[in-house]
């Protein structure tokens, strides 16, 4: 669970959670007609979740904000999506909309992202890269891997308690 109070996919931290976030999930149903008689419904399973929302980029970064999360959109393909006291989810960035340019220094944005079925949080192994601002005791608890492991996979942090350079990868699994 992320419970750093802050959305992030991939690498991308959003600065300032989107004011709107709609979770919708839904499943497959088959209907058939059956001559002289109703409907025969079958359940078929679960749909990928869709997750969609609103949110604003303020101050003097804020079209940078919005650059940076554009180029995530526009490299394509899935990651994982980390929702504030949701457990992580596995998705692909499917629309970005730019809803107000820069009126008083924000900008309007709107989302979708759609869940993938082809990997779970245990298949998906990534990196990330510090922003410098976290330890990796930070890391952990953000998301969800024991200190331990991050300690045997990063070798070269002495430290557990001090802040990670800027710039440096940090392995997760």
């Amino acid at each position: 669970m992320n419970t750093d109070g802050k959305m992030s996919f991939r690498d991308f931290v959003f600065p300032i959670n989107p004011s709107f976030i709609r979770i919708f999930h839904s499943r497959k149903i088959s209907r058939q007609k059956i001559p002289f008689g109703n409907n025969a419904v079958t359940d078929m399973g679960k749909n990928g979740r869709t997750i969609s929302g609103e949110g604003e980029f303020c101050g003097e970064n804020c079209i940078e904000d919005f650059e940076r999360l554009k180029k995530v959109f526009e490299t394509g393909g899935g990651g994982m999506l980390y929702i504030p006291s949701q457990k992580p989810i596995y998705a692909i960035f499917s629309s970005l909309e730019l809803l107000a340019q820069d009126i008083d220094g924000v900008i309007k944005y709107s989302f979708e992202f759609t869940e993938s079925f082809e990997k779970s949080l245990n298949e998906h192994c990534t990196d990330i890269i510090s922003d410098g601002t976290n330890s990796l005791w930070d890391i952990s608890y953000r998301y969800g891997v024991r200190i331990e492991e991050l300690l045997r996979l990063n070798p070269s942090v002495c430290r557990p308690d001090l802040l990670i350079e800027k710039g440096k990868r940090v392995a997760l699994c």
